[in-house]
Parts: C-alpha cells; sequence; structure tokens
C-alpha cells in the first residue's frame, strides 16, 4: 500500500511536471487562438448587430492584423488603416474620372496596383503591408462600384466600417485579454542573440577558430538584426519598457553588427594564416584572443541576463586596461628570430584583436544597460546614436515586381472583359491581393504554393460549412459554433513557422466566402463560380511570380552580389567614405531582402554570402584607411593610397584575375612608398596605415576567397 501511495504520488509530480512544460512551451500559442476567436467573434457580432453588408470583412481584417504581441497588433492595424483610406480615395477618384470607361479604369488600376507593390518592395514591415492595402483596396471597393456608380460612396464608407469595427476589435482584444508585450520578445531576442554569440566566443579554441565553423551562426545573426529591428519598430505604440529602451535597442543592433563582422574577420585572418604554415603566428594571436572568450564564461556556461553580462563588462574593461602590457609581452616572445612578414602578420591580428576587443566592451556595455534606469544611458544613446536601417533594394526588382502585379490585374481583366464572366471581380480581387500580399516575401514562388495549399482546404472548409452547417444555424451562438472551429484551425496553423501561410490561405479563402451577410444567402452554383475564380486567379498569381522570380533566380542573385560590391566601390570612391554603420545596414539588407539570410545552406545562395562576408571585411578597412588617410600630410603616399584605392574599386566593380593582380600591386606598391616615407610621418600613423594595407593584400591573396573565383557572368 505504502508503495503504491508512493507510485501515485510521483506519477502526480511527474503529470505536473509535464503539464507545467507543456504550459510554457504553447501558453502564448493558446493565448493567440483565443484572441483570434474572441476578436473575430466580437467583429462577427458587431457588424451583423449594426446591419453590415459583409460580417465577413470585419472577421478577415481580425484575421490579418492579428498578432501574438499587443504593438505589433497596433502597428499592423494603424498601416492597414491608413492603407485602406488611400485605397478608398483612390477608389473614389477613378469611378468618378472613369464610371462609363471600363478599359481606362482598369488600365489606371493596373498602374496604381504596380505602383504599390513596388512601395511594397521598397519599405519593411507594416509599411510595406500599408501600401498592399493601398493596392488591393483599390478592387475591393472599385470594381463593385464600377456596376454601381451611385453607389460607390455607400460601397465605400460600407468597406471602411466593417473594417474598422475589425480594427478595433483585434486591437481592444490583443490588449485586454492574455496581453502580450513587445518588450518580453525584444528581450529575450536580444538575451538569446547574447548568450548565443557569447557560446561562439567561448567555443573557440585553437583547433577550430580558423576552420570557419562560425559561418552558420554569423548568418544566422542577419536575420535576428532584423527581426529585432521589426519589433522595435512596432513598439512605437506601447507604453511600456519597450519605448523607453528602443534607441538602446537601435544602437545595440548597430553595435552587434560591427563586432559580429570584426569576428569574422579575425576568423578569417587567423584561417589565411594556418593555411599559409605560420603556426606561430596563430598560436601567438591566440594567446592574446583567448582572455576574451574566457571573460564571457559564468560558472562554466554563457552569460544570459544583463545582471551576468556586467560581469563581463567589468572583465572586458580590465583586459582592455592590461592590453598593451599584454601585447608587448606577446610582441617581444613573438619577435626573437622571426622574419618582417611574420612580424607584420602578428601586428595585423593584433590590430583587429584590439578593435574586436574594443567593439565587444561598447556592445556588452549597452546591452547591460537595459538592465540600469531609465536616461542611465541617455548620453551616450544621444552621442552615438546610429543610423536607422536604411532602405537598400535592387531598383530594378522593384519595377519587375511592380510590373507582375500590373500583369496580373491585367490579364484578369481581360479575362473578365472578354468572357463577361460573373465571378470576374472576385477573380480579380484575389489575383491582386496573392501578387501583392507575397511580393516581399523572401521566397514568394514557395509561398504561395503554401498558399494554394490553404485555399483548397479553406474551399472544402467553407463548403461544408455553408452547405451543412449554417442552413441549421438559429441564432448567433449557432453561427459562432459554425464557424469557430474553422477559425481555431487556421489560427493554429498560421502559428507554424513552416506551413503558417496554409493557413492564412484558408483564413482568407474561408472568411471570404462566408455564407452569410446582413441576411443568409445559399447558392451553389455562384459559390462554384467563385471558388473557380478564387483558383484561376491564385494560379494566375503563382505562374507570374515563377515566370518573374525575384527570388531564386540565378540573374537576381548575381544583382544582389553586384550591388554587394558596389558598396565597396562608392567606399573608395565617393567623396565621402561610407561609414562602417551604413556600410553593415545596406549590406545585410540587401541579403535580407533577397532571401539568402533565410538559405544559406543552400549551395546557390553561396556567392551571395561569400560576397557579403567580403565586402564587409574589405569595406570595413577601406573606410578606416580613407579617414586615416585624412591624417597624412605626404604626397607621395597620398597619391599611392588613392591607387590602390582605385584598383580595388576596379576589381570589386568588376571583379577579374587582372584587376586582382593589378590591386595587389597596387597595396605592395603604397606599403613600399610607406616604408620609404621614413621620418616624413608620425609612427604611429605610419603603422596603422601598414597594418591595414596588409590585410588587404592577405584577403586579395587568399586563394579561397570569393575574389579568386572564377568570375560569373554579370548583368
Amino acid at each position: 500500500m505504502i508503495m503504491s501511495a508512493a507510485r501515485i504520488h510521483d506519477s502526480r509530480i511527474l503529470l505536473q511536471s509535464g503539464l507545467y512544460d507543456w504550459w510554457n512551451n504553447n501558453s502564448v500559442t493558446l493565448a493567440y487562438i483565443i484572441k483570434v476567436l474572441i476578436a473575430c467573434l466580437l467583429a462577427m457580432w458587431l457588424s451583423l448587430r449594426f446591419e453590415l453588408d459583409q460580417p465577413r470583412t470585419a472577421m478577415m481584417t481580425v484575421a490579418i492584423v492579428m498578432q501574438s504581441r499587443a504593438g505589433m497588433v497596433f502597428a499592423k492595424s494603424f498601416y492597414r488603416l491608413l492603407g485602406t483610406l488611400v485605397g478608398i480615395a483612390m477608389s473614389f477618384f477613378l469611378v468618378a474620372m472613369f464610371a462609363q470607361e471600363r478599359v481606362l479604369f482598369l488600365l489606371c488600376m493596373a498602374l496604381w496596383i504596380g505602383l504599390c507593390t513596388a512601395g511594397s518592395m521598397m519599405y519593411r514591415n507594416h509599411q510595406s503591408y500599408g501600401f498592399v492595402l493601398a493596392g488591393y483596396t483599390l478592387c475591393i471597393v472599385g470594381l463593385p462600384a464600377t456596376l454601381n456608380p451611385a453607389l460607390t460612396f455607400s460601397i465605400g464608407v460600407t468597406r471602411i466600417s466593417e473594417i474598422l469595427i475589425g480594427l478595433l476589435c483585434a486591437t481592444i482584444v490583443s490588449d485586454l485579454i492574455f496581453p502580450q508585450r513587445m518588450w518580453g520578445v525584444m528581450l529575450a531576442s536580444v538575451r538569446q542573440r547574447f548568450s548565443d554569440f557569447s557560446d561562439l566566443l567561448r567555443s573557440v579554441e585553437i583547433n577550430t577558430v580558423a576552420d570557419g565553423s562560425s559561418r552558420p551562426a554569423l548568418l544566422r545573426f542577419i536575420s535576428d538584426i532584423f527581426s529585432l529591428e521589426s519589433f522595435r519598430s512596432s513598439s512605437a505604440m506601447e507604453s511600456d519598457d519597450s519605448r523607453t529602451h528602443r534607441l538602446r535597442l537601435s544602437l545595440l543592433n548597430a553595435e552587434f553588427m560591427e563586432v559580429s563582422t570584426s569576428f569574422h574577420a579575425l576568423e578569417q585572418l587567423l584561417g589565411r594564416q594556418r593555411a599559409t604554415g605560420h603556426a606561430e603566428v596563430v598560436a601567438a594571436l591566440l594567446a592574446l584572443y583567448q582572455p576574451l572568450g574566457e571573460a564571457f564564461s559564468i560558472n562554466g556556461r554563457s552569460a544570459r541576463t544583463e545582471i551576468e553580462a556586467m560581469q563581463i563588462a567589468a572583465r572586458l574593461k580590465m583586459l582592455r586596461d592590461t592590453y598593451p602590457q599584454r601585447l608587448t609581452s606577446a610582441s617581444r616572445h613573438f619577435s626573437a628570430g622571426m622574419n618582417p612578414d611574420a612580424r607584420l602578420d602578428f601586428d595585423t591580428g593584433a590590430e583587429l584583436i584590439q578593435r574586436f576587443s574594443d567593439e565587444l566592451r561598447a556592445y556588452v556595455s549597452t546591452y547591460t544597460s537595459l538592465a540600469e534606469a531609465h536616461g542611465s544611458l541617455r548620453k551616450k544613446v544621444l552621442t552615438e546614436a546610429p543610423l536607422r536601417l536604411e532602405l537598400h533594394f535592387d531598383p530594378l526588382a522593384v519595377t519587375l515586381a511592380g510590373l507582375r502585379g500590373t500583369l496580373v490585374l491585367a490579364v484578369m481583366a481581360a479575362l473578365w472583359i472578354f468572357t463577361d464572366w460573373p465571378s470576374g471581380t472576385e477573380a480579380i480581387t484575389l489575383g491582386v491581393i496573392s501578387s501583392t500580399l507575397f511580393a516581399s516575401s523572401p521566397s514568394p514562388t514557395r509561398t504561395i504554393k503554401l498558399y494554394i495549399s490553404g485555399a483548397v482546404i479553406g474551399t472544402m472548409l467553407i463548403y461544408f460549412c455553408n452547405f451543412q452547417l449554417l442552413p441549421q444555424a438559429q441564432g448567433f451562438v449557432m453561427l459562432a459554433l459554425a464557424v469557430t472551429p474553422v477559425i481555431v484551425i487556421a489560427a493554429w496553423i498560421t502559428t507554424r513557422p513552416d506551413i503558417a501561410m496554409v493557413g492564412a490561405g484558408i483564413f482568407i479563402v474561408f472568411l471570404s466566402h462566408v455564407g452569410f451577410n446582413s441576411i443568409y444567402s445559399s447558392n451553389p452554383v455562384m459559390f462554384m463560380n467563385e471558388a473557380i475564380a478564387d483558383f484561376i486567379a491564385i494560379l494566375m498569381s503563382g505562374a507570374m511570380y515563377s515566370l518573374i522570380d525575384l527570388s531564386n533566380s540565378s540573374w537576381s542573385r548575381r544583382r544582389v552580389a553586384r550591388a554587394l560590391r558596389e558598396l565597396v566601390v562608392v567606399a573608395c570612391r565617393e567623396p565621402l567614405p561610407l561609414r562602417r554603420a551604413r556600410l553593415e545596414t545596406a549590406a545585410r539588407d540587401l541579403v535580407q531582402r533577397s532571401g539568402s539570410a533565410q538559405r544559406v545552406a543552400n549551395a546557390q545562395d553561396k556567392d551571395v554570402i561569400d560576397w557579403l562576408l567580403s565586402s564587409l571585411e574589405i569595406g570595413h578597412v577601406v573606410i578606416a584607411l580613407r579617414e586615416q588617410m585624412n591624417e597624412i600630410d605626404h604626397e607621395g603616399v597620398t597619391r599611392a593610397l588613392t591607387i590602390s584605392l582605385a584598383r580595388i574599386a576596379d576589381l570589386y566593380a568588376s571583379p577579374s584575375t587582372a584587376h586582382r593582380q593589378a590591386a595587389i600591386l597596387a597595396i605592395k606598391a603604397a606599403m613600399t612608398v610607406l616604408a620609404d616615407s621614413g621620418g616624413q610621418m608620425r609612427h604611429a600613423s605610419r603603422h596603422q596605415l601598414r597594418v591595414m594595407l596588409h590585410f588587404i593584400n592577405s584577403v586579395l591573396l587568399d586563394e579561397k576567397s570569393v575574389l579568386a573565383a572564377p568570375v560569373t557572368r554579370k548583368i
């Protein structure tokens, strides 16, 4: 009996522990599903109560704008409202101008859709979504208005009323029921990134530092940077700690970009030294580096919280203060019997470690400030606030995206006009939604395939709901019970990152055709016509994405690589050199937009990633070199450095063996002129320039570098 009681007790403890773990892992998902369901049902009830034409519009608005965090709901709702108002205003204008000229109306609509699609490609996050709404709202309001011009104002007011109800329901429910603030997810993201980077630094050992093992982790951080920026921009409408720390997070992002790039440059330098047989240089540099990695260990593990990071900040300060002594000791031990080239290799690595150490201190200092009182870092934020993540995009890709949206509308409109198809407006609307909504996706072709799967499932569910459940429904409660299972299933699927677009397809198709308005109507023939129109529109969008593929085609990758190289060209040639923060954001944004950051394991994206890392590695040194040149008062050295920068620009503008050799010769010539300058220049300045030139030269001589690879065909 005692044993049985003990087993029951142990089983109860295990069950409680299992339930606790399950709740911790799934509580956010469950809260999100509950909020979507409550907001959808509330929007449906209010729309029916006010006798609006299409309660499903309010419900679809809820499904589209609802996010797990309140700040993201507020931001998306704001831009949806803004885009909707612009779209309705354009609808009124076009109907007033071309009410009797359907062809001219559709032509102007196609141009507007193209502009909005291009705008969605240029901007990020919810601003991009605002352009999408401005585009397809014109279809939702303008197309029905062309059939009944006298009802244009009534249609517009009704649609905006339904959308406002959906937005209000989504924002109120998100803010009152299981509210999830942006600060929680941002702090978790920052902590996870700090912990991952600490693990990376601590894992560096003598036998692994130069093998490039950090590459996947460093590339994963690219997406993290822009995810945090997205969260940060969405927090502007909240009033919690996320607003208090917005500038700190922006500074933290900029500092992390710099420190991660310097770490990669250090790893590459050590790899080149090992490949050339300079094991003694690698050993000496690792002796300087290893205390940095050890500083990130807290009781045998990596630091996670800001409080723990304060210990690391103190250690890094102590290491920085003692770095000159450690460098002198290592240099004295290393210099015995070493040739000048090996000595220069060591000096180059030592300078890079010092730069990395300084950037690491700045990054950790900003991270620890998140635990301090508001305003404690105010001076640093105000004086060192980084550049905002500016817009960097390929104009040709944006133009083609706009052309794709225009073509989808043109083809569907021609089909509508020439066949007099009753469901033509339905096909045009969904075709435009599909061609604009997924235009900024990193992989729109894959996205549209998942969306089609969801549309198929949604069509089957809506058929069962419309013709089996709704005819039996009496009153609001029965209506709610009829639609609840589909809303719950679709909401749950949207929380799965790999298949989220399947859930979106279910939501859009189901809520577009749910068979009740202010009065219930059931027409199987109309339903089948609209279902066929949906699939034709989606397939047309998919065909256009396949024909004009802006993410997976080889030509788009070549253009991204060319844009990355152009950043180095600008850093070499422009009157004012590109600042590091701008170089970082431009390079990473180009890769993020192209989708290569999400496909780092794919062989076809390897060239893009290689050019990203090469552009950052050389770009930083070029900027530092140009800044150092401003302090030189030696005509011969200035001329030699200017020629070297010109040859580097030629190499990145048009990679070839001849340009690579020309750049190497120019660098060597500049180093010779620098060595001959003797007492005409300060020793410290001359040493800095020699180290920078030697670093660039070692990169150009690396046979494993992307600069030494066969040149691909350029556009």
